[in-house]
């Protein structure tokens, strides 16, 4: 062939230059599971995207840059750092607020799209992160900011996690819709559109959905969230020890000088992922699948307990482990027992109360000095004198993994045999105390204090005046209706839990003045106020002891409880729908 080419050229009388040859290449077949995550990934956030763009309240500017590519890389520092704020390798793309970079060309993010007359002044900006840490950062320590941290040195650091402080912390409605639909904007941009990863972008929608009823205005909304935060966890690789590193593979990346992947996983890590657990095994979020609990899990908490840099370092382990408790509850092998089926037969409801009561005893013993006293719990009256008014954040949590336990009994309502009635009523009773015993904790803290409270506080609230109210209004052979009300007094605890709520806007100074709706607490109050008559009604009736002629099946005497109002600590839909933001 080449030789009749060179004849041709020859007779031509034209240079012989071969062509060269290109070898072809197959085109790559897309990977189907790829293109399904995609797509999948479209579908959970093409609601945020619609949400955002018709929403009129942020400016046109703002919408129409939000897409503008911009994400900087941080710099690689050590594995750990003094500080909470610990930096990772660059290649996790993290937001930064407008910078101008090496070239001079100027930069910008959706976080420094933020108007002046939207966004926080530097002045509040201030004011918001000493409101996060005054009041918010104990009852969910999902991160430490160190107080010496500035809000700009935060927006440069972590500028997601900064606006979603800013966003949870501001005291105006209006102004919380507006940055909620920048979070959004944020949310949908970086992570479907550049499919980012990064330790800040965890952290944001962690304290996003931590507080979730100051902003999400739906169910499935906090869904996506939720598992949005999940998926970062996994694509972190957060949930499993850091990869050994591969000394063929470190030497050809210190050769071209290249990134050094940790090896050891930072204190910043260790709060995040233990931090999505416990948000995803909440009692508001029980239908949606639990970050799995693994021995790697069981390391930062240790770790985290013994290296803890803060306070709230020892609040959050005390938290997870007291949610581990109830993980076993909510999920255990116990409803197999507690429903009378073949297990019970097995294994008695005893058995099951026993190994609960024992571990909720071992993490007793196990709490901080401050939160004991000659090996029993401080009083109410002199636990806040100790503990930097951090302790009740702790006994909040102690107290209704003690009601989750001792609930076990109400499911097996009425009371059918003698042998049983005992244990039963020693049960029941025990749930007026963990009652009595939460609220006594919760009226400690003073109203204007509310406004940290996350979204698992409403749920332990709600929770336990559904409790009390079961048990005000139970009847039973054997139990005495009486004695709950002298124990525990429904309408005088409700009474304060209205009053409370409806002080906190003017004392905490909420501002409501530009917003179509009321604060969360405001829009409490007049729920409750609302349902309060209907109580006082059911518990006007006959109380002490009743006398049953036949026997019913399980769960026929369960007292009505009132339209709208959950039957049971599992049923969370109506507790979602009543504190998550309203639509605007």
């Amino acid at each position: 062939m080449f030789s009749v080419q060179v004849q041709v050229c020859h007779r031509l009388n034209k240079e012989c230059r071969p062509s060269v040859t290109v070898r072809r290449r197959n085109p790559k077949k897309p990977s189907l599971f790829k293109t399904a995550q995609l797509e999948e990934k479209v579908d959970s956030l093409l609601s945020l995207l619609q949400a955002g763009a018709q929403s009129d309240a942020l400016p046109h500017h703002c919408s129409n840059q939000t897409n503008n590519k911009a994400s900087l890389h941080i710099q690689n520092e050590e594995e750990s750092s003094a500080h909470g704020l610990d930096h990772h390798p660059p290649d996790l793309p993290v937001f930064a607020p407008g910078t101008t970079d090496s070239e001079g060309t100027s930069g910008s993010s959706p976080v420094s799209l933020l108007s002046n007359s939207t966004g926080p002044s530097p002045i509040e900006a201030e004011q918001y992160l000493t409101t996060f840490h005054t009041y918010k950062a104990k009852y969910f320590p999902f991160v430490y900011v160190p107080s010496t941290t500035t809000a700009q040195q935060l927006r440069q650091e972590r500028p997601f996690l900064w606006l979603c402080i800013m966003t949870i912390a501001s005291r105006s409605t209006s102004q919380q819709q507006v940055l909620g639909n920048q979070i959004q904007h944020v949310v949908a941009q970086e992570m479907l559109l550049k499919s980012g990863q990064s330790i800040d972008l965890l952290l944001g929608i962690l304290a996003y959905i931590g507080w979730c009823n100051y902003q999400i205005h739906s169910k499935p909304a906090l869904s996506v969230f939720t598992q949005l935060a999940t998926s970062l966890v996994y694509d972190l690789g957060l949930n499993k020890p850091p990869p050994k590193e591969n000394p063929l593979v470190a030497l050809c990346i210190n050769s071209h000088h290249g990134p050094k992947s940790p090896t050891v996983r930072t204190m910043e890590e260790r709060r995040a992922v233990l931090g999505c657990f416990l948000i995803t095994v909440s009692s508001f979020l029980q239908k949606i699948d639990a970050l799995r609990w693994t021995s790697h899990l069981d390391d930062c908490l240790q770790v985290l307990d013994e290296r803890h840099e803060c306070l709230t370092d020892k609040i959050l382990v005390q938290q997870v482990r007291l949610q581990l408790i109830v993980e076993k509850v909510t999920r255990g092998s116990w409803n197999d027992v507690a429903m009378g089926t073949a297990e019970y037969r097995k294994t008695p409801l005893s058995f099951h109360l026993q190994a609960l009561h024992s571990e909720l005893q071992e993490v007793r013993s196990k709490l901080p000095l401050q939160f004991q006293r000659d090996g029993e719990m401080l009083s109410t009256a002199h636990f806040m004198i100790f503990s930097h008014k951090s302790t009740e954040v702790v006994l909040a949590h102690l107290y209704s993994t003690e009601l989750t336990i001792n609930e076990i009994s109400l499911s097996q309502m009425p009371i059918v045999s003698h042998h049983s009635s005992f244990q039963q009523v020693e049960c029941l009773y025990a749930c007026v105390e963990s009652v009595k015993s939460w609220f006594e904790v919760f009226f400690t803290i003073p109203p204007n204090a509310y406004i940290g409270f996350p979204f698992s506080i409403f749920s332990q609230l709600v929770r336990c005046l559904v409790t009390l109210y079961r048990l005000s209004t139970l009847d039973d052979p054997a139990w005495n209706k009486n004695g709950v009300q002298e124990t525990a007094d429904l309408l005088l605890i409700f009474d304060q839990v209205i009053n409370n709520m409806e002080q906190v806007s003017a004392l905490a100074g909420l501002d409501n003045s530009d917003s179509v709706e009321e604060d969360v607490f405001s829009r409490t109050a007049k729920m409750f106020r609302s349902i309060r008559p209907g109580w006082e009604a059911t518990l006007a009736g006959p109380v002490g002891p009743t006398v049953s002629t036949t026997a019913n099946p399980p769960n026929a005497n369960k007292p009505p409880l009132p339209e709208g109002f959950p039957l049971d600590h599992y049923d969370n839909d109506w507790l979602t729908d009543l504190f998550l933001a309203p639509n605007y």
